[in-house]
């Protein structure tokens, strides 16, 4: 545990001296805000997202949550959190690293796909977003795809099964058809794999 905590630490120490740096050789120096901006961004795109007022209770949530800060960190990385802050010069560092981890999942992508994998990309589906080669699947999305999957089949109010088919989950139009799952379901479904393995062997 500690090997995995240093590692993160000088990667998120590492990532934020190369950032810092390329201001410093342009000749410009970064007030307060610019560099817990900088920090942020750092943060939420390793993992260690801001709880805001519950950050005290990290240590609690932990107990029933495998890692309640990327959880919060994924949805964050996803809304574009780390651009609300700072001032222009930061935000415009903050999106060129976005389009470069863009640039980066495009290239996994190509060469996923000329080592013969497939791709799904319905966002109602649990497989949207991975590399598909046969019975195996590999997910570069670092924990993004599962958020953006959640969503889409909220906001559509369907979901795709493993068998391709499409179903509703929240009542538009008409009866839902018996068995369908609805929304609390799919909530809980996807919270089931954010829980820990102690709360989440009690919660099945």
């Amino acid at each position: 545990q500690r090997a995995y905590v240093t590692f993160l630490n000088k990667l998120r120490a590492d990532s934020f001296d190369a950032m810092v740096n390329g201001f410093a050789k342009r000749g410009k120096g970064l007030t307060d805000i610019e560099l817990k901006a900088i920090a942020n961004y750092v943060n939420v795109a390793t993992g260690r997202g801001n709880l805001g007022k519950l950050a005290a209770s990290a240590e609690g949530l932990s107990l029933a949550f495998f890692s309640p800060r990327l959880v919060a960190s994924r949805f964050q990385l996803l809304a574009g959190q780390p651009l609300y802050r700072g001032s222009i010069q930061t935000r415009t560092l903050i999106a060129k690293e976005y389009a470069r981890m863009a640039a980066g999942l495009s290239v996994v992508y190509g060469l996923g796909a000329l080592a013969g994998a497939t791709v799904e990309t319905d966002p109602r589906s649990a497989d949207f977003g991975k590399l598909r080669f046969g019975k195996t699947r590999v997910n570069p999305l670092m924990g993004i795809a599962q958020n953006i999957v959640l969503l889409s089949r909220l906001a559509a109010g369907q979901k795709m099964t493993g068998k391709g088919k499409i179903v509703p989950i929240a009542e538009r139009a008409g009866k839902i058809p018996f068995g369908s799952p609805n929304a609390y379901e799919v909530g809980a479904d996807w919270l089931r794999t954010k829980f820990s393995p102690v709360f989440g062997a009690a919660w099945t």
